[in-house]
């Protein structure tokens, strides 16, 4: 595929989970998280099904791949929820923000050492910048409050980033990003049912809903559960574990100007330059990418000048 789109991929992939930032704060007025999240998976699993079925589009799914599947879903959504839900209540925002932003990091040597994928100069100075970036974002409102209770919680968010990609990525190049969502989505859901059960079954039931923080889950449903877990699988089969979570740095860039664009929140000059840095650094990792496209476009140029490609 040509990597202009498996870019484009990238970009809405993250937006829509930029978005559900915003929405959250929304949601969270009327559910709890294990709510949010539970009926998330719900709807993502019956929308995906729901469209495996009218389609006919139905892949049988190997036994040993099921296993496999199960894998990438406790990571995440499941393990990766649980760490970070959990772990940012021990932790200040700031830190918090820091440790997650580790992921791009901590997925290029794990893919590096369980995948073997290469990792240029380009990637190294790239994932360096970026996350520099992040940490200029980060380092706004500096408070840097901790537990080590906190802090291994989201490590455990962390690491379950690193093996979902890690996992995920033998999967792409069997099934279709359709298959391994749908199921991610219903071994997710499954994952969580028994918290959802115990602890807010009754409550849930009881309660008066909120038409607004219903369609509030939904909309992250359909973006993130589904859009952004669809399009970003395809970039791990096109770009690798590595390349492909260096995009997930763009998370806070667009939640920064959804937050302004939406919310209203300033936006200071340490901001815009800890933005300039976290885009800069996405570019500089991907510079042979950009090289790669160039020379594509001169080896497919006919005699007349026109390119076929």
């Amino acid at each position: 595929m040509n990597k202009i789109a498996v870019y484009t991929k990238a970009c809405f992939a993250m937006l829509f989970w930029s978005l559900t930032f915003v929405w959250i704060k929304v949601a969270l007025m009327h559910y709890r998280p294990i709510e949010i999240v539970f009926l998330r998976l719900v709807l993502a699993s019956f929308l995906l099904f729901l469209v495996i079925w009218i389609s006919g589009f139905k892949e049988r799914i190997r036994g040993r791949d099921l296993w496999q599947l199960l894998l990438v879903a406790f990571c995440e959504p499941f393990l990766y929820f649980v760490g970070e839900a959990n772990g940012m209540q021990y932790v200040s925002p700031t830190l918090g923000s820091l440790i997650i932003s580790t992921i791009p990091i901590v997925a290029a040597i794990g893919a590096w050492f369980f995948l073997k994928e290469q990792i240029t100069i380009y990637i190294v100075i790239g994932l360096i910048i970026s996350f520099s970036g992040v940490a200029i974002l980060s380092f706004e409102s500096p408070d840097l409050r901790a537990t080590i209770k906190g802090i291994l919680l989201l490590l455990v968010a962390v690491f379950s980033g690193m093996f979902y990609s890690i996992t995920v990525r033998g999967l792409t190049h069997k099934y279709s990003t359709l298959t391994i969502v749908a199921w991610q989505s219903l071994f997710g859901m499954l994952f969580f049912l028994p918290f959802f059960l115990f602890m807010h079954a009754e409550d849930f039931v009881h309660k008066i809903h909120s038409a607004k923080g219903l369609i509030t889950i939904s909309a992250m449903s359909i973006f993130a559960s589904v859009g952004a877990f669809m399009l970003y699988t395809g970039v791990i089969r096109d770009l690798g574990v590595i390349k492909s979570n260096v995009f997930t740095n763009l998370i806070p860039v667009f939640t920064v100007v959804l937050a302004y664009f939406i919310l209203g929140q300033k936006v200071s000059l340490i901001t815009v330059f800890g933005l300039g840095l976290t885009i800069c650094g996405l570019m500089i990792s991907h510079y042979k990418g950009f090289k790669l496209i160039r020379k594509n476009k001169t080896v497919i140029t006919g005699e007349d000048g026109c390119l076929y490609g």
